[in-house]
């Protein structure tokens, strides 16, 4: 009896958590627009090597060229195209990266970036513990023999600028992974493991190359919208509107400098604008657009968001009769 009163006490203090959750947390808009605040074309090079397992480097190399070729706002070179230039011009992208190297590399290659570093440490373990087999009323009654095996890399990545050679960003990342293994069932081995640790590093440097390097702004076009705490909350996403019905669009800032400056153009069917609105914005700030249709004709409009000169989006939407 007392573990049921546990258990519903838990489940009415996990309902309150969720339900205050929902409360506060504002849902973003739907779109998603990702500005480079400068070209970001990047080429991955490879890795120097420094720990004891071999091939780590090119682990991690591979996962992150594959993390940053999903990353929006940022265009990847082609590893394959990559390595056969660097041979047919006799150039080694291993080791210390000098700037004229660099340099050149980015003059071959046309990129702005280049990614390179050290793994410098493999580490791989398996402990002796126990897998639960049954559970009952939340409690496990019965366990038997396993082992956890777990894997870790540790790398430094570098971040140059192609066209001065200089290193822009050093940063530490690692990665790790475990898994746990009944006594009597085969171990596959550390590769898998190592795989999803590189990947952990792959994310982490992906994160790192788009909060630096680019802008990022959720907006939506809605029937309507409502303030909520900080922010406001759009209802009826849509693209087709009918004249006299106010068309509202909710910007969040999601990921911006202080100071930046955003532009915002409403254009008709002729390609002739109708309105506009400039702002000074600031990261987390939430915006609230509204065009007003009652003198404007049935068609097809746009409208534009630019961000520091470079345009963000560009949203079609229809007024009909």
């Amino acid at each position: 009896m007392e573990e049921r009163t546990a258990l519903l006490i838990a489940l009415a203090v996990g309902i309150l958590v969720v339900v205050g959750l929902l409360f506060f947390v504002i849902p973003e808009p739907g779109e998603r627009a990702v500005i480079a605040n400068e070209r970001l074309d990047v080429a991955v090079l490879t890795f120097r090597n420094s720990s004891s397992w071999s091939g780590a480097q090119e682990t991690v190399r591979s996962r992150i060229e594959g993390g940053l070729v999903n990353e929006a706002g940022i265009q990847v070179f082609s590893r394959t195209r990559l390595d056969a230039l660097l041979v047919e011009q006799s150039l080694s992208a291993t080791g210390l990266l000098d700037p004229a190297t660099a340099v050149k590399i980015g003059s071959l290659t046309g990129v702005s970036k280049l990614v390179t570093g050290n793994v410098y440490a493999v580490d791989t373990s398996a402990e002796a513990t126990t897998a639960c087999t049954r559970w009952e009323n939340g409690a496990c009654v019965e366990s038997v023999p396993a082992t956890t095996y777990s894997a870790r890399i540790s790398a430094q990545i570098e971040v140059i600028d192609a066209r001065t050679g200089q290193i822009e960003q050093a940063l530490d990342a690692d990665g790790s992974d475990s898994t746990t293994v009944v006594q009597g069932t085969l171990f596959s081995g550390f590769d898998s493991l190592l795989a999803d640790s590189a990947g952990e590093i792959a994310s982490e440097v992906a994160g790192d190359l788009t909060s630096t390097y680019t802008r990022e702004i959720r907006y939506g076009l809605y029937e309507d919208a409502e303030a909520k705490r900080e922010g406001y909350v759009g209802k009826n996403e849509t693209r087709r509107f009918e004249v006299g019905d106010d068309v509202r669009l909710v910007l969040h800032y999601t990921r911006v400098r202080d100071g930046d400056l955003f532009d915002l153009d409403w254009t008709g069917p002729s390609g002739e604008s109708i309105d506009r609105a400039e702002n000074v914005v600031s990261n987390g700030d939430w915006d609230l657009q509204t065009l007003d249709t009652r003198s404007l004709a049935p068609g097809r409009y746009l409208v534009t968001g630019t961000l520091n000169g470079i345009v963000a989006f560009q949203e079609a939407f229809t007024l009909a009769p």
